[in-house]
């Protein structure tokens, strides 16, 4: 089995828009969210949020990096809220 070609699901991708399918001064590709594979076809299954639409497209480009990116920056938000409230304010407030 080929493990190569997994990624993260949900994760942003940004598929190439057909160039007979745009003009000049449109974007060559936009952001979509990865939501699986489909048997049989060598493409990825993709979100469309703007549209509200699902296709498939081969020439993507998976942005994973932006994806942990923001979770890390969520995990330290939660961290620096649990480490402001020590011990001795919690006794505080419950009294």
């Amino acid at each position: 089995m080929d493990y190569s070609t997994l990624q993260i699901f949900s994760c942003p991708t940004y598929s190439l828009v057909d160039s007979q399918k745009r003009n000049k001064l449109e974007f060559k590709s936009k952001k979509c969210i990865f939501i699986g594979f489909t048997k049989g076809v060598e493409g990825f299954r993709l979100w469309n949020p703007k549209k509200r639409s699902a296709f498939i497209n081969r020439d993507v480009i998976f942005d994973e990096d932006s994806m942990l990116r923001e979770k890390l920056k969520t995990e330290d938000k939660t961290q620096d809220r649990v480490s402001d409230s020590s011990p001795a304010d919690t006794q505080k407030k419950g009294s």
